[in-house]
C-alpha cells in the first residue's frame, strides 16, 4: 500500500521540480526526499522522476500518480477536517481564494459572522482571480471559492465541483468627473468608441471587447490593471475610461470618477464554488454566510452582490 507521507513527498516533487525544492518546501534533506522517492518507485514497479536540467521531471507514471496524489491527499485532509468539526464546530479550518473585489467586501462579513457563531474555526484567505482559484479548490489547495463570469463564459463544472450563485454585478462605465458624459445616468457603449480605456483582470479585458465588438468598434485598451483601486486613479487623473463592476465602487470610489450604468455591458455571475455537495461542516458554514451577505448586499440600496 502506498503511503501518504510518501505521496506528499512526490507531489511537492511535481510542484517544485526538483528534489531540492521538495526538501526545502516540506523541511525534509534532500537525501530525505530522494529515498522517499525510491521507496515509492520500488512500491509502484516503474520509474516516476528522471533528471532534467538541474532539477528532475515527472514520468507518465509519475505524473498520472501525483494527479491522484492531489485528489487522495485532499480527500485526507477534507476527512480530518470533518472529523474534527463533528462536535458542533468546535474546531475545523476553512481555506478561501477570492478575486479581489469579493476579498474586500463578501469575505469580511461572512468571516465576522462565521467567527460570532463558530470563533474556534481558522480560516485563511488567498487573493486569486478566478481561474487560479478554481485551479487551487481542484488541487486541494483551497477549501471554497469565490468567482465570477460573464454570460458568455461557461458555468464551472466537472470534478465534483459544486457552485452557489450570489448574484449579479452590473457592470457601470466610469468616467473622469470633468468628463463631456460626466452628468449622463446612463451610457450607450458606443458613444466611448473613441477613448482610451483602463481594463482589468483577463476576464474583465475579455468581456469590455466582446461588448465593444457587439457596439462596433474595438475599445482601445491602453492599460492593464487587476487593482480596481489604480483603475480608478486613472479614470480620476482624466487617462482614461473604464468599464468596472459595480461591486468594486461600493468597495472603493474614487471622488475624481463619475458611474453610471450601461445595460451593453450588461452583469457578471458571482459564485461560490465548493468541492462536492457535502463539504466539511467549516466549509459549508462559510458557504452559507458569504450567500446571506451577498443576498444583503444586494438588497441594500445602490449595492449589489460580488
Amino acid at each position: 500500500m502506498i503511503g501518504t507521507q510518501r505521496l506528499r513527498v512526490l507531489q511537492q516533487v511535481a510542484r517544485q521540480g526538483s528534489l531540492a525544492g521538495a526538501a526545502r518546501a516540506l523541511e525534509y534533506t534532500q537525501p530525505a526526499v530522494a529515498h522517499h522517492v525510491a521507496e515509492l518507485e520500488r512500491e509502484v514497479g516503474t520509474p516516476l522522476v528522471v533528471r532534467h536540467g538541474r532539477g528532475v521531471r515527472l514520468t507518465e507514471a509519475g505524473a498520472a500518480l501525483a494527479v491522484h496524489a492531489d485528489a487522495v491527499l485532499s480527500r485526507l485532509a477534507a476527512a480530518q477536517d470533518e472529523v474534527a468539526a463533528i462536535a458542533g464546530l468546535r474546531s475545523g479550518r476553512v481555506r478561501i481564494a477570492a478575486y479581489p473585489t469579493a476579498a474586500a467586501t463578501l469575505v469580511p462579513v461572512a468571516l465576522v459572522a462565521l467567527r460570532s457563531a463558530h470563533p474556534d474555526v481558522a480560516a485563511t484567505l488567498a487573493e486569486q482571480e478566478p481561474p487560479e482559484a478554481l485551479a487551487a479548490l481542484r488541487a486541494g489547495e483551497v477549501d471554497l471559492a469565490i468567482t465570477f463570469r460573464y454570460p458568455e463564459g461557461p458555468p464551472e463544472q466537472g470534478q465534483g465541483l459544486v457552485v452557489h450563485p450570489l448574484g449579479d454585478d452590473p457592470i457601470d462605465i466610469v468616467v473622469p468627473a470633468g468628463h463631456p458624459h460626466a452628468g449622463r445616468a446612463r451610457h450607450a457603449l458606443a458613444d466611448l468608441a473613441g477613448e482610451t480605456w483602463v481594463a482589468g483582470c483577463a476576464r474583465c479585458r475579455a468581456h469590455l471587447l466582446a461588448a465593444g465588438e457587439r457596439a462596433g468598434f474595438t475599445p482601445d485598451v491602453a492599460f492593464t490593471t487587476d487593482d480596481f483601486v489604480t483603475q480608478q486613479a486613472l479614470v480620476a487623473a482624466a487617462l482614461a475610461v473604464a468599464a468596472m463592476p459595480r461591486s468594486t465602487l461600493g468597495a472603493h470610489a474614487d471622488p475624481g470618477l463619475r458611474a453610471a450604468a450601461c445595460p451593453d455591458l450588461g452583469a457578471r455571475q458571482v459564485e461560490v464554488v465548493v468541492a462536492g455537495d457535502r463539504p466539511p461542516p467549516a466549509v459549508a458554514a462559510l458557504r452559507d454566510r458569504l450567500v446571506a451577505a451577498a443576498r444583503a448586499a444586494g438588497d441594500a440600496p445602490g449595492d449589489a452582490s460580488g
